[in-house]
């Protein structure tokens, strides 16, 4: 079996705990304009067999200190499910992780198999989801309900100026977290460009042009979740 993958290497404690080597995968089902890696957008890369991967993870082992392992990412990386379950269903000794939308039907096969499953919940309102990134909100909430039936997740919100950082929108993400069945942690991650020139780079137009969070909205979103008891942590 092949597998589209644009960029590897080794990243420690941000892709998952320890020393992790970390596989983007191409193609993605959302078209967020903010992107830091557009160039994983669509399916392309390289290809290479699985039986390639699951040598190089082998080869790897030793580098997979203090809890590391391996982390696929993307792009969207369940969206290549088949060939990610294979893989990990030949390493069973190694720890691995994804990072993901949570807005694919394969999400969860994929999930289930893992250690460490850490997830974007980019906007509690579905239309203006749907219009700027072109996720179904049910999708992405049935995922993160079913997948805390059997997992600790980590929940990242990216929080972007005119797109998630109203009151608003904080409201309904502090009502769609206490909705929540399971054991789960959320960060924000403020808006950043480190993208940008990627875009640029293989000819794509960069819209964002007032993306930045005031640090006053970035204090007033971590402490009025954990004021309704939502654990709140920093990788």
């Amino acid at each position: 079996m092949m597998i589209n993958i644009f960029e590897k290497g080794f990243n420690y404690s941000q892709d998952g705990p320890g020393n992790r080597l970390v596989y983007h995968l191409s193609g993605c089902n959302m078209f967020c304009p903010w992107c830091s890696n557009p160039e994983g957008m669509e399916k392309g890369g390289r290809q290479y067999s699985t039986d390639e991967i699951i040598r190089e993870i082998q080869s790897s082992a030793p580098m997979f200190f203090d809890g590391g392992g391996v982390t696929f990412t993307g792009g969207e990386c369940t969206l290549q499910s088949e060939a990610v379950i294979e893989i990990i269903n030949n390493l069973p000794e190694i720890d691995f992780c994804i990072e993901s939308n949570a807005a694919t039907k394969t999400f969860l096969s994929v999930a289930e198999k893992c250690n460490t499953v850490i997830v974007d919940y980019k906007s509690p309102c579905a239309e203006k989801l749907k219009k700027i990134t072109g996720a179904d909100i049910s999708v992405v909430e049935n995922n993160i309900r079913n997948i805390l039936k059997t997992k600790k997740i980590h929940i990242r919100i990216p929080l972007i100026h005119s797109f998630n950082d109203d009151d608003d929108s904080l409201e309904k993400f502090i009502d769609f977290f206490n909705s929540l069945c399971g054991d789960f942690d959320i960060e924000i991650l403020p808006y950043h460009e480190y993208g940008k020139e990627k875009w640029n780079r293989i000819g794509k137009e960069y819209s964002v042009s007032d993306g930045f969070v005031s640090k006053e909205t970035i204090k007033k979103f971590i402490e009025t979740l954990k004021a309704n008891s939502i654990k709140v942590i920093k990788t």
